[in-house]
């Protein structure tokens, strides 16, 4: 597996994994933001999506795998990492596999925990729409954004989506993402950590970033951040829904430069 990614600055290893739909450019702002800050910021496209390869399965042990393989790659031993949404869940799975990779790790709104069917059905309406746009028929990425304007009714996502459109060496439109892969994985990217016979050991430093608006780091998700983070703090975003790193993307920065500063 050969991940694409951008790599930018010079310094101690940041790694930042995207979310569900999104990429390694969605995440380039604040990327950029931590290299004064004596970083080197590794952005990744997680598997079937952005510009890494297509696969036929979709877990997060599949990512796990995957970013494993890119830390030997690069010869990185120890790095913090950045995770949104399913690249946070899949930055936990790696903390809890191999915490001694990881120096500091934050987790941006989301929690080990079970998502319920609202979630899954939310994230498959997106597939099922995107799929059945025929991308053939449209002339140009406006008409297809249009389409999608009206079937949404929701700019900010739209814009957000759109930015998987592309033209391959034929010039004909598709998706970067692998929909119907990602469709069927749905069940288990909402599915929360086992904890049956399972001890937390030991963990990497952790910090929890929430937006105030968003419903995805909740009082009841409680239990199961302190089971599996015991050494971890959460800070709230105001201001800002799931996609904070869009929406409040300055006080993003500041709260990670703070984070990461301190021992």
């Amino acid at each position: 597996m050969q991940l694409f990614s951008y790599k930018i600055g010079v310094g101690f290893p940041i790694i930042i994994l995207h979310g569900l739909f999104g990429m390694s450019d969605n995440w380039f702002t604040i990327g950029k933001s931590l290299v004064p800050k004596g970083y080197a910021v590794h952005l990744l496209d997680i598997r079937n999506h952005g510009q890494s390869p297509h696969m036929p399965t979709h877990s997060y042990q599949n990512m796990c795998d995957d970013l494993l393989g890119y830390l030997a790659q690069q010869n990185l031993n120890e790095v913090n990492i950045i995770g949104h949404s399913m690249g946070g869940k899949a930055a936990m799975f790696f903390g809890l596999l191999y915490p001694e990779k990881i120096k500091n790790l934050v987790v941006v709104d989301i929690a080990p925990s079970h998502y319920t069917n609202h979630n899954v059905a939310f994230h498959s309406t997106i597939i099922k729409n995107l799929m059945e746009l025929d991308l053939s028929t449209y002339h140009n990425r406006r008409e297809i954004m249009e389409e999608m304007e009206r079937r949404f009714k929701d700019r900010t996502l739209v814009l957000f989506l759109g930015k998987n459109i592309m033209r391959d060496k034929k010039n004909n439109f598709r998706w970067k993402l692998n929909l119907p892969v990602l469709l069927k994985s749905l069940p288990d990217l909402s599915a929360g950590f086992d904890k049956q016979g399972k001890e937390v050991h030991s963990t990497p430093r952790t910090l929890f970033v929430r937006g105030e608006n968003s419903d995805y780091i909740l009082p009841k998700h409680e239990p199961d951040r302190m089971h599996y983070f015991p050494r971890s703090s959460i800070s709230t975003i105001e201001n800002a829904g799931h996609w904070l790193h869009m929406e409040q993307p300055k006080r993003l920065i500041m709260v990670l430069s703070t984070f990461l500063a301190e021992e």
